[in-house]
This record gives structure tokens, C-alpha cells and sequence, in this order.
């Protein structure tokens, strides 16, 4: 069995082979980023309807944007709503299903080679957060999570959240890492190491908490403020510290 099985590492990736050398190869390089093709129409179409709507304040063109950017995005459910200067990277490969809140000054990046975002019926995105996909893999949100002001996901071995789940403003979601140990080798060249994150239903990630890649939440479970996340966390459990470690458990109910 290979390492990249066994290990998860992940070769770096030359997104720009084959593209031509100097001012010729960053602006192909550009289209690639913006709108996830080397298609020209597709980019300056993508193009005029995220930048004559993208910057427009207030609710009116917030819902107008929830309806326009049919055009262009991989799908767009009822009643959304997306709000001012939100970015958008490869939108043919963001999917939002119904009654979605994007914020304001909001990144999705779906750019990564067959990468793809979709946030479910009822997600709310609050301001300034960021949604990276990874190569071949999925940011994924299930139905009524909410994220917090300030969060970071980074998907590149896949992340997946499921129903119900809250998390408060500056959670960072970090599947990957660089690969430092030769020296002979600038960081930068070595690769990466990638494994995916779950996070479960009705889960409580509390403000700052970081979760680093191939940790499982379970179900219920809550995540106190500032906790580092390095292994998974059992069901229902309740966890706290760096690295985080489970000091109680919630309760049944009554009845």
C-alpha cells in the first residue's frame, strides 16, 4: 500500500501545467481561481453577475442575489439570502439548499481541483467567514447549523457537519497540514498531510475552538471555548482544554 493511503499525505498538487509561461499563464491561472474553468464565457458571465450585484447593500439585493446567482452557482434553493460582498470562488461547484444566510464579507473557495461547498436547507453563515474545499473533497453543512462570525474551515480532506450543530464566533476547522521534515526541501515543496473531519448532529463547538484533521465529534457533544480538538470526542461527551480531553457527559432528560 502506497504511503498517500496509509498516512493520508497528499503530494502537492502543480494546479499549472500546461498553462503558458508569464503575463499569458497568471491570467489563465486567474480564470482558473475565479470561476473553477479555463472558459472565458463562463468567467466574464460569472464575473458581471457577482461584481453588478455583489457589492449592493441592504435586504433588497440580498434577496436579489439569492435569485440571480442561480445563473451561475452549482445550485441555489428558495428564499436565500446573500449579503454584500460575499466572495465567490468556482461557484459552479457551490450548491445552497433552501432558506440559506450568507453574510457579509464572506469567502467560499470551491476553486480546488473537483472541490465543492454545499451548505444545506436553514445553514446560517454569519460575517467574514471562510469555506475552503479541498482537492476531490466537500465542505459540507447539513440542515440549521450555525456558524459564527469569524470561522475558518479548511476542507482539504474533507469536512462534514451535521444537522443542528452550533458553533460560536472564530471555530477553525483544519484538515490539513505541511509536511516539515527534510530540510533539504523548502516547506513550501514538501506536500501536505490531510484527513477528514466529522462533526456530528446537535454538537456545541464553543468560541475559538479548533478542530485539527481526523478528529470525529459525536453526536451532542459540546467543545468548550478554546479547546484544541486532536482526537475524536465520544458522543453526548463533554470536552475542554489543549488538547481537549472529556471531563463530563450531558444528561438525559426528564420523562
Amino acid at each position: 500500500m502506497s504511503a498517500a493511503k496509509e498516512g493520508g499525505i497528499r503530494p502537492k498538487r502543480d494546479h499549472h501545467e500546461g498553462i503558458a509561461p508569464g503575463l499569458g499563464r497568471n491570467v489563465q491561472r486567474y480564470i482558473r481561481r475565479v470561476s473553477g474553468g479555463s472558459s472565458l464565457s463562463r468567467y466574464f458571465w460569472q464575473s458581471a453577475v457577482l461584481t453588478l450585484t455583489g457589492g449592493l447593500p441592504g435586504i433588497g439585493p440580498a434577496y436579489l442575489r439569492g435569485t440571480i446567482y442561480r445563473t451561475v452557482l452549482g445550485s441555489l434553493g428558495r428564499s436565500c439570502l446573500i449579503e454584500q460582498n460575499v466572495r465567490m470562488l468556482a461557484p459552479n461547484r457551490i450548491f445552497l439548499g433552501n432558506r440559506v444566510l450568507v453574510s457579509e464579507g464572506t469567502l467560499l473557495d470551491a476553486w480546488a481541483h473537483d472541490g465543492a461547498i454545499r451548505l444545506h436547507d436553514d445553514v446560517w453563515i454569519s460575517r467574514s467567514c471562510v469555506l475552503v474545499a479541498g482537492d476531490g473533497q466537500a465542505v459540507t453543512l447539513g440542515e440549521h447549523v450555525y456558524v459564527g462570525h469569524y470561522c475558518i474551515f479548511f476542507g482539504h480532506a474533507g469536512i462534514t457537519v451535521g444537522r443542528d450543530t452550533l458553533m460560536a464566533n472564530n471555530v477553525q476547522l483544519l484538515c490539513g497540514n505541511h509536511n516539515i521534515f527534510r530540510r533539504d526541501i523548502p516547506v513550501r515543496l514538501q506536500g501536505g498531510t490531510g484527513y477528514p473531519i466529522v462533526i456530528g448532529e446537535d454538537v456545541w463547538l464553543g468560541a475559538g475552538v479548533i478542530v485539527l484533521g481526523g478528529a470525529t465529534i459525536g453526536d451532542g457533544a459540546v467543545v468548550a471555548a478554546g479547546a484544541v480538538v486532536t482526537k475524536d470526542i465520544p458522543p453526548y461527551a463533554i470536552a475542554r482544554g489543549v488538547p481537549a480531553k472529556v471531563v463530563g457527559e450531558r444528561e438525559m432528560g426528564e420523562g
